[in-house]
C-alpha cells in the first residue's frame, strides 16, 4: 500500500463523513454500543477486545494479509485546547507506540461544542507498511480518541463508517474559573487590538451613600446613583457611549462619541478629553466576553506602575465591561 499517496485522501474522506454523519447520524440497523459518553456502531463480525475505558475492534484477512485495528479511547480530561489535546493523544498513542512522525498534517472542524482534529502518518506495523489515522474529539474539558491502523486501502470504508457512527452529547462548557467563590478574570494571553474590542459593551453599576451628622449621629441625607453605559466600538476605532443614569430620582441621559485606540494594555477613549483604562482581565464565556479595566486616568495623568504589576493596587477603580455574543 502506498500510504504516502492515500493519507491525504483518507483525511478528506473521513472529514466528509464526519461532516454529514457525526452530529446528524444516519439511521442504523446494527445495535449501537456505549463507552462512557460515547455511542458507536461496532464493525460487524470483527473481533472485540474491551479494556477499561478502551475498546478495540480488529480484522485479519488470512488470504491477503490485510488487517485493520480500530481502537476507541473513552473520555478523559482534556487540556481545554483542541490542538494541545491532539498533540498529546498523537504523542501517546501513535508516536510512542508506533514510531510515527511527530507532526502530521491535520484537519479540524467544529460542531455542537466539540472540535474534531484528525491526522494521519505512515508507519511500519509488524514489518508491514501501514497507515495510522487518529481522530480526536475535544469539548467540555474532555477528549475522546479513535485510532485506526491498517495496511489495506479497502479498510477505509470501515474506518469511515465507525467514526461516522459516533454520537456524542453536546459538550457542556467548562465552568469558569473561580477563587473563593468569586469569578476569576485572568489577564489576556496575547496583546489585544481594536478588532478584539469591536462590538457592544455594557457596564452597569450603582451605589447609595448614607450621610450621618458627625456630631449628633443623626441622619443627614442620602446620595444614590445607578447607571447603565452602553459602549459601541467599531472595527475602525469609532466609539459611541449611550449613558443612562438615575441620581436621587432624577434621570440623566447622555450620548457621546469619539475614538478608541489600544497600545499594550492601555485603552484610550478620546472624546472631549482622553480617558485611559488599563486592561486587567479578559475572559471568554459561551455567551459573553468579560473585560476588566482599571481607571480612568485623564489626558496627561500618569498611570502608576503598580496598576500594571499589582492587581490589588487601585482595585476600587476596577470595572467589568461585558459584551454579549
Amino acid at each position: 500500500m502506498k500510504a504516502s499517496k492515500i493519507s491525504d485522501r483518507i483525511i478528506l474522506g473521513l472529514f466528509v463523513t464526519l461532516m454529514f454523519c457525526l452530529f446528524n447520524p444516519p439511521t442504523v440497523f446494527c445495535q449501537m454500543e456505549k463507552l462512557g459518553i460515547v455511542k458507536y456502531t461496532p464493525p460487524k463480525g470483527w473481533t472485540k477486545t474491551p479494556k477499561e475505558n478502551v475498546v478495540a475492534f480488529s480484522e485479519l484477512n488470512q488470504t491477503t494479509g490485510g488487517f485493520c485495528i480500530i481502537t476507541l479511547y473513552g473520555a478523559t480530561p482534556g487540556t481545554a485546547k483542541p490542538k494541545s489535546d491532539f498533540t498529546r493523544e498523537w504523542d501517546n498513542l501513535v508516536v510512542k507506540t508506533l514510531a510515527a512522525e511527530a507532526n502530521p498534517r491535520t484537519e479540524t472542524q467544529a460542531a455542537d461544542g466539540w472540535t474534531i482534529t484528525a491526522g494521519a502518518s505512515e508507519i511500519v506495523f509488524q514489518g508491514a507498511k501501514s497507515l495510522a489515522f487518529l481522530t480526536v474529539f475535544s469539548g467540555g474539558g474532555k477528549t475522546v480518541s479513535v485510532l485506526g491502523v491498517f495496511n489495506n486501502e479497502a479498510y477505509m470504508k470501515q474506518l469511515e463508517a465507525f467514526v461516522g457512527s459516533i454520537e456524542l452529547d453536546k459538550a457542556a462548557a467548562p465552568n469558569p474559573p473561580t477563587e473563593g467563590g468569586k469569578l476569576v478574570i485572568p489577564l489576556p494571553t496575547r496583546p489585544l487590538t481594536v478588532a478584539d474590542l469591536t462590538g457592544e459593551w455594557g457596564e452597569t453599576a450603582g451605589f447609595t451613600t448614607t450621610y450621618v451628622d458627625r456630631y449628633t449621629g443623626s441622619y443627614a441625607g442620602t446620595d444614590s446613583l445607578h447607571f447603565r453605559s452602553k459602549m459601541t466600538i467599531t472595527k475602525n476605532g469609532g466609539y459611541i457611549n449611550d449613558f443612562f443614569a438615575i441620581r436621587n430620582g432624577k434621570k440623566i441621559i447622555d450620548k457621546t462619541s469619539g475614538t478608541v485606540t489600544i497600545i499594550g494594555r492601555i485603552i484610550s477613549i478620546k472624546e472631549n478629553n482622553t480617558a485611559k483604562y488599563v486592561v486587567r482581565g479578559w475572559l471568554e464565556l459561551p455567551e459573553m466576553t468579560i473585560m476588566t479595566v482599571c481607571g480612568p486616568w485623564y489626558n496627561d495623568d500618569v498611570i502608576p506602575e503598580e496598576i500594571f504589576t499589582n492587581p490589588e493596587q487601585g482595585a476600587n477603580l476596577n470595572k467589568n465591561w461585558v459584551r454579549r455574543k
